[in-house]
């Protein structure tokens, strides 16, 4: 059995090398949709790829031609990373994630699961900056589906919790999914624990990229601006500190997260001409 990733990714610096190293060596194929970055990330994915010529072929890289369409076209842009896969199982990862145990990958791609599940841990801070774990969010995240399968109607919760925002497998079924979250046991199929475990460093982000991250989320979920920029303001993840059901527990990066990353640092805010 084969196995491949799918990314979309634009403004990544700060991890997208790691993101990419950690896995490469265990995986068949990666996708990864780089949505018109200006700080290096695409320089530095073009210097991986140079530097690991032993999996050549293994990346393929989808330069947009309209940045737009990453944040205004999501759904569209999902399913064609998606049907570009050749792999049995197509397994969705965001651009700061970091897999803790990749050589599990070796014994998922033995399984004949329609979906499985990871192990996710989430993480809060500044680029480069102090490192918190977010306690209370998620802990499980089924993103590992059987391509071509035609009992599946795959399911990816998109823009933050936006309830018209489905996106499906729609190179294997036109059917409509529904969506159970963590509930796995619900699902009309088994999901399995795949033993992978992810942590992901989605509120590691500058403080006005978290406001405005959490405004268009609350807009999304029926607050009108206004409001929405007021409770942004003093939202747990945004602002850090405890609260609404979060923790936050001061961290470390992983040593080799930061090892796989330093080797680029010097691309990190270069711009191709």
């Amino acid at each position: 059995m084969s196995i491949g990733t799918f990314t979309l990714l634009k403004n990544e610096a700060p991890w997208i090398a790691a993101h990419i190293l950690n896995v490469l060596p265990f995986v068949d194929q990666m996708v990864l949709y780089e949505g018109g970055s200006t700080d290096g990330t695409l320089e530095i994915i073009k210097a991986v790829m140079a530097d690991e010529a032993r999996h050549f072929g293994k990346i393929r890289l989808v330069e947009n031609k309209d940045p737009k369409n990453l944040q205004d076209d999501y759904v569209r842009v999902f399913n064609e990373c998606l049907r570009s896969l050749d792999t049995d199982l197509a397994w969705f990862l965001h651009p700061d994630m970091w897999v803790v145990n990749p050589e599990q990958i070796l014994k998922v791609k033995e399984s004949n699961a329609i979906a499985l599940a990871c192990k996710m841990r989430s993480f809060g801070g500044e680029p480069d900056g102090k490192l918190f774990e977010i306690k209370g969010r998620g802990e499980a995240w089924k993103n590992i589906y059987r391509l071509r399968n035609p009992d599946l109607g795959a399911h990816y919760w998109g823009h933050y919790g936006h309830a018209d925002e489905d996106v499906y497998f729609r190179a294997i079924t036109g059917e409509r999914h529904q969506h159970y979250g963590t509930d796995f046991h619900n699902y009309p199929y088994i999901v399995e624990d795949s033993g992978l475990e992810i942590l992901h460093f989605s509120d590691v982000r500058p403080y006005s990229r978290r406001v405005d991250r959490m405004v268009k989320c609350l807009e999304n979920n029926g607050f009108d601006y206004k409001a929405a920029v007021g409770k942004a303001l003093s939202h747990p993840r945004v602002t850090l500190k405890d609260g609404d059901g979060f923790n936050f527990v001061d961290t470390q990066y992983p040593k080799e997260f930061l090892e796989f990353n330093a080797r680029y640092a010097h691309l990190r805010g270069a711009v191709c001409a």
